[in-house]
């Protein structure tokens, strides 16, 4: 993964939304703002492997370097 938007784009916004307890809304901002909270990445980093996505701690640090 390349961006947060990538990210979101491999989970689904819907998905996203409900793994995170997040509106819809919230999850579209984030891809298009090509950034996630880092309040939700322990989250997120429990999840991914249940819909095979592979992402790290390292990752999420570097894309948000990058922002």
């Amino acid at each position: 993964m390349k961006s947060f938007t990538e990210i979101v784009k491999a989970w689904g916004r819907k998905n996203m939304a409900s793994d995170l307890s997040v509106p819809k809304e919230r999850v579209r901002g984030w891809e298009r703002f090509d950034g996630i909270p880092d309040e939700y990445w322990q989250e997120l980093l429990d999840k991914a492997p249940e819909r095979n996505i592979e992402i790290s701690p390292d990752l999420l640090i570097d894309l948000a370097a990058r922002s």
